[in-house]
């Protein structure tokens, strides 16, 4: 079983085929991740991913340890992102109590904190799976 972190990674860009799709799919049908007009008029800089698009990414990334299962995970936006960004997300050990891992995560976009993340993985019940 390896505890050893995922190297620091770049998630290809995620485009807003991605997004119109995430946002059938969930029935989070909200304009500011599907419009140009309704993100603008919110003060924002065109479209946005939505937080649950983001938050894949860091389970993404941390089921790159094998041998261990998200046990919890909790997410915090910083920033709004904007669809077609490519997240940089790297990792640090907060604390490894016996099996259990405690993660903090970041994701950043060009150096700037876009979210936050903090995880407890857990050794899998059965590691065949």
């Amino acid at each position: 079983m390896s505890s050893a972190l995922p190297a620091p990674e770049t998630t290809p860009p995620i485009t807003m085929e991605q997004v119109a799709a995430f946002a059938a799919a969930s029935g989070d049908s909200n304009p500011v991740h599907l419009s140009e007009d309704a993100a603008r008029a919110a003060g924002l800089a065109g479209p946005v991913l939505h937080g649950m698009i983001v938050a894949g990414r860091f389970e993404t990334f941390l089921e790159r340890m094998d041998g261990y299962e998200i046990a919890e995970l909790q997410v915090r936006f910083v920033r709004p992102v904007p669809v077609g960004s490519a997240l940089m997300i790297a990792a640090r050990a907060i604390d490894v109590s016996g099996a259990q891992h405690h993660i903090r995560l970041l994701a950043t976009i060009g150096g700037v904190l876009v979210s936050i993340a903090e995880a407890r993985l857990e050794p899998l019940s059965d590691p065949t799976l």
